[in-house]
């Protein structure tokens, strides 16, 4: 199980730089995995009839008893194949689907990661991971929906989505941690095994139902689906039909055994349901664009769903689980059968489509038998599943009393009104008078749908094995009586009555109103209401910050110190519990160090010169640098040092371009209090960090680090190990904090790549070109340095070896990726400043996006590939090897992650270097004016600014 995930996780990186080489084909890589796991899910068949439920682990944070359990029974058996066989027969349709070489490599990623978290979501037991999958599948579905990001339309709706989903996903996560607080576990089947009856789980349970709904578009959350149509056919019939809007489903059927006893469960789903199912079924009436009616009647069915699911038997149970299997094969069916109409017709209007059963009888022909099995006609799935939840209704009615009525009413409405929808489908594009011609054909498109066409028959004769492998869970539902087994013939029922009248009415229903090429306008009241409450909060945010936000980066900053002085600041100096018992210092180098920092504080406080402030405040960096040194921390004083100085490089590339004094009006008084407020917010820091020290009643965990470091980090540095090991997690996040800032950077300053192959030789403007040091240095010699390209030449690969050499020694000396990486990135900056912008490209010819792309892959792949061979999630190991006269050579493998540290901070470097460097200068010589600054008076020395 954790293989298949894992596998289609891995397709999902890969696939995407595939398509470069496989083309659209690429999709049959993610087709072949889904299909080989169908069928070995398939073959665990037997033992899911049996009872047996197959289990794995995986550790993920013990600490707070999370890991990935993975649990498949009975009903995590349905979606799994589901999942996997549908799915893989719609990457299989999405191979002869996508013709634009870029759309299918910006699709395959996108689609696999979806099916792997998925797949992920309905086998995970642990409710974080399976918050986790929910979550990863809303953020896949807004990235597939807007996968046309050009068009307004797809944003707004995959907005829409997104916004929608993530409210239910919230939601949900806290009806978990709700839980967990009742039971002391986060495992669903634990919490379905004993649930508990506290009115506090009666409200988390209530919270995780709403983000069920909401997911599956139930009402009021049903608005969201239909505008998501605006993804390719494919990934409608994978997210929309198949999978994506069943696991809101999932999860209503997993814990309606534990919780079908409340009070209002039954009531809420049934009543919801019903709603949904008729609301979506009359907009489905109203549609012309055949792939939105077929979004519409999604609606209508998963409304069909919860209704069934929610009456709360097993008979219930069995009839919803088969309508949700019969729904996924024929609703993925008719999506992709939509795709070829409109592939080959180049429309999806009804009043455009017509008579294609004569030019596209196979196409016909698997619409006719979907469609037939969405409206309920025998011998198909659909009927088996819809006749079943009729029943169902009436099975129990001792238990149920007039809920049963409620929901067989109900059902049997919304079962004429899918009649009418689907005979308007079925009808405007495949009969009457020849609509738009067929443009082009594609055998293989038909391949997928006419298949599942084929499975929605041959399951509809195979109800004793469905009702033997949907037993197990069917039968954990408490009360009523035993759910009969599935067929198509149970003689003349009630059902059947149902059903027949169900036909009768559908039909004369469509005659009357559903074969009209009109569609009646309005937009859906929920969908009104959503848009009205987004608007007044984006007219709320406008508002407030417009009376909040002075737009005076000072009064803000002053306004944050105060309260911080005030509030936090007053109570610790009044609470009476700090200590005089302090050791100001253990060394006279300190007392130095520190009166150096003081002093280049105070100076830069009351400079009015920018280089002078900026040069004062290197001093203080590097002054806590060396109080880090002296106190026995190399490692922090190492990265101090070099941060600082990647700082000063940042500074004084901004500096070009803004004005030599802060300000040109006379210093103020009001800097004194400026100064005082400085003092008081660092008093305030050094006393919290004392009463922090204080307050420490246990033994503080870092003391354990000196063993653990080696123990389980095989590492001497403990900071690089805590690091890498301990907390890279929280590495991790940083490392996306690195990354988003430098291509926020980048894309502010609008960096344009200039022309590479720069030549040693250069003409200079005033006449012959000079020999130069650098391959791109300045051709001008009124800009050239040849000292510094020189020294530049010299030191640059001293530099990169240096840089390596921290690496590579970081576990077990001061160093590793981050310092590294600055050693490295500082080194480009050298060249950079020696040579301008074209020695930068001759250093680095391509683009830092590659480095930082590469460099996070790295970090998260270092994180996960432990679990392939049975470890943790960021387990480390140690190899060694014995080489020839050197010696045993010793490896810890969280030198990868280390490595993608590096990675992105020369990425990071590159970017800051191109955008503050490069693309200041570029900016420069096509004479664009800086902003206007404080300085503005050019009468100051140094104030103009040279274009």
């Amino acid at each position: 199980m954790l293989l298949t995930v894992t596998i289609l996780a891995a397709l999902a990186v890969v696939a995407s730089a595939l398509s470069g080489v496989l083309g659209r084909h690429v999709f049959l890589l993610p087709a072949a995995a889904s299909l080989a796991a169908a069928v070995w899910f398939g073959l665990q068949a037997p033992l899911v009839a049996s009872g047996q439920v197959l289990q794995e682990r995986v550790e993920w944070m013990p600490s707070l008893g999370i890991a990935i359990d993975l649990r498949l029974g009975a009903l995590q058996w349905v979606l799994a194949m589901v999942v996997l066989g549908v799915g893989g027969l719609i990457f299989v349709y999405c191979a002869w689907y996508f013709k634009t070489k870029s759309l299918a490599a910006r699709t395959v990623g996108l689609l696999t990661a979806f099916a792997a978290s998925m797949l992920l979501l309905v086998l995970s037991d642990d409710l974080i991971v399976l918050a986790v999958g929910w979550e990863l599948t809303t953020v896949f579905s807004y990235l597939l929906v807007g996968l046309n990001h050009r068009s307004a339309s797809n944003r707004r709706a995959a907005q829409t989505a997104l916004v929608v989903t993530t409210i239910g996903g919230l939601s949900m996560l806290t009806g978990i941690m709700m839980l967990e607080a009742e039971t002391g576990t986060f495992s669903l089947a634990a919490t379905v095994a004993d649930p508990p009856r506290t009115a506090m789980a009666a409200w988390a349970v209530a919270l995780v139902l709403v983000g069920a709904l909401s997911k599956s578009a139930i009402v009021p959350f049903q608005y969201w689906l239909p505008g998501a149509m605006a993804a390719p056919t494919p990934v409608s019939a994978f997210l929309h039909a198949a999978a994506m809007v069943k696991a809101g489903v999932f999860l209503v059927a997993a814990l309606t055994p534990a919780f079908v006893d409340l009070p209002w469960w039954r009531w809420t789903l049934v009543s919801l349901g019903i709603v949904t199912m008729l609301l979506g079924a009359i907009r489905a009436m109203r549609q012309l664009d055949i792939k939105v009616l077929l979004a519409h009647g999604t609606v209508s069915q998963l409304g069909l769903l919860i209704t069934t699911i929610g009456i709360g038997t097993q008979s219930a149970m069995q009839a919803g689980l088969t309508l949700l299997v019969a729904h996924a094969v024929f609703k993925a069916a008719l999506f992709m059968v939509i795709g070829v109409v409109d592939r080959s017709t180049g429309t999806r209007d009804l009043r455009e489509l017509g008579g294609l059963a004569r030019r596209m009888p196979v196409v016909a022909a698997a619409a006719i038998v979907s469609a037939a099995s969405m409206a309920g006609i025998p011998p198909l799935l659909g009927f088996l599943g819809k006749e079943a939840a009729l029943d169902a209704a009436l099975h129990d009615m001792g238990e149920l009393g007039g809920l049963g009525w409620v929901a067989f009413l109900g059902i049997a409405v919304g079962a004429a009104l899918t009649v009418a929808y689907s005979l308007r489908l079925v009808v405007g594009t495949f009969f009457g008078p020849e609509g738009a011609p067929v443009k082009r054909r594609s055998r293989m498109l038909v391949v997928a749908p006419v298949l599942l066409t084929a499975l929605t028959i041959g399951l509809a004769f195979l109800g004793k094995p469905i009702t033997a492998v949907l037993a197990p869970h069917v039968g954990a539902v408490p009360g009523g009586e035993e759910a009969p087994y599935l067929a198509l013939w149970h003689g003349i029922t009630p059902a059947l009555i149902a059903s027949v009248l169900a036909w009768i009415v559908g039909y004369a229903i469509h005659r009357a109103v559903g074969a009209r090429r009109t569609e009646v306008g309005g937009e859906d009241p929920f969908e009104t209401a959503y848009h009205a409450g987004m608007r007044g909060l984006d007219r709320l945010a406008v508002e407030v910050t417009g009376r909040i936000q002075t737009g005076s980066l000072p009064l803000h900053v002053t306004t944050i110190l105060l309260v911080l002085v005030a509030l936090p600041g007053s109570a610790l100096l009044l609470s009476g519990s700090l200590t005089t018992d302090v050791r100001l210092f253990d060394s006279a180098g300190q007392v130095v160090a520190a009166a150096v920092v003081v002093v280049a504080g105070f100076f830069a406080a009351t400079s009015r010169g920018r280089l002078k402030a900026f040069m004062l405040l290197g001093v203080v960096g590097y002054g806590v640098a060396l109080l880090f040194l002296l106190h026995g921390a190399p490692d922090l004083a190492l990265t101090q040092a070099l941060t600082e100085t990647v700082f000063l490089i940042v500074l004084v590339l901004v500096l070009r371009r803004l004005p030599k004094y802060f300000t040109n009006r006379p210093l103020r008084a009001a800097r004194w209090l400026r100064a005082l407020l400085g003092i008081a917010v660092g008093t305030i820091a050094a006393v919290a960090a004392l009463a922090a020290l204080q307050a420490r009643t246990a033994e503080p965990i870092s003391e354990l680090f000196y063993d653990y470091a080696y123990e389980f980090g095989f590492g001497q540095n403990i900071v690089n190990v805590t690091l890498v090991d301990t907390r890279a997690w929280d590495t991790l996040g940083e490392l996306s904090v690195v990354l988003a800032a430098a291509t926020g950077v980048a894309s502010l300053i609008f960096v344009r790549r200039p022309t590479r192959g720069a030549a040693v030789l250069r003409q200079s403007p005033d006449g012959p070109g000079r020999r130069t040091w650098l391959r791109g240095a300045f051709a001008d010699e009124a800009l050239a340095s040849p000292v510094l390209e020189m020294m530049t030449r010299l030191l640059f690969p001293v530099m990169m070896a240096v840089s390596i050499y921290l690496l590579a020694v970081g576990h077990y000396l001061p160093g590793g990726g981050f310092a590294g990486g600055l050693v490295a990135g500082i080194a480009l900056a050298v060249r950079y400043l020696a040579g301008g912008r074209d020695e930068l490209v001759e250093a680095v010819p391509f683009d830092a996006g590659k480095l930082l792309g590469v460099g996070m892959a790295l970090a998260v792949l270092s994180m996960v590939w432990p679990m392939l061979i049975g470890g943790r999630i960021g387990e480390s190991y140690k190899l060694a090897v014995e080489l020839p006269i050197i010696g045993e050579l010793s490896f810890v493998t969280t030198l990868i992650f280390d490595v993608g540290v590096w990675l992105i901070v020369v990425g990071a470097m590159l970017d800051f270097v191109r955008s503050l460097g490069a693309g200041v200068d570029l900016h420069g010589e096509q004479n664009v004016a800086p902003r206007p600054q404080y300085g503005s008076d050019r009468s100051l020395p140094g104030a103009e600014v040279r274009s």
